[in-house]
């Protein structure tokens, strides 16, 4: 994790050129690997998650990888997409069906998303940055708030 706290990192990770890229290969590549693995082994140096929510308008299984930082046995994700101007249709998904289903790290699974806002959100917010760095930069490229919601096992 040092190598992504880096300068030099941070900034390329953030340009637009980067973003493009990473947005086209990236996701594709880590669905497959997580899928073959059981949520053991991604592409990068960062925690990521297989998430099936509902689509929150058409009622149907939508499948995407998103990074994560593991708390205990729970995960918290970061609604950031890419540090676009709006939120990633999961988290529209997860505030309209709040069941999900997991792939991390050997577990497969039942989740209940929740968002975590006021006090607990900030201060769950100095963990992730701690943990990526990338988020600080995602947040201040955009006015929105970037969503962050806690996915509790239901086991």
């Amino acid at each position: 994790m040092q190598l992504l706290k880096s300068d030099v990192v941070k900034h390329a990770l953030a340009s637009d050129l980067a973003v493009s890229f990473l947005k086209k290969t990236i996701p594709p590549l880590d669905k497959r690997l997580l899928k073959l693995t059981r949520g053991w082994v991604a592409t990068g140096f960062q925690s990521v998650v297989l998430l099936r929510t509902r689509g929150a308008k058409s009622g149907q299984l939508r499948e995407i990888v998103t990074l994560c930082m593991p708390v205990g046995p729970d995960l918290i994700l970061v609604g950031s997409n890419w540090g676009q101007d709006r939120d990633p249709a999961w988290v529209h998904n997860l505030r309209a069906h709040r069941e999900a289903q997991v792939t991390f790290r050997g577990y497969q699974g039942p989740m209940i998303a929740r968002e975590i806002k006021g006090r607990q959100r900030a201060e769950m917010w100095q963990r992730l940055v701690r943990y990526n760095p990338q988020y600080a930069r995602y947040q201040e490229g955009t006015d929105r708030l970037l969503p962050v919601m806690l996915l509790q096992r239901q086991d």
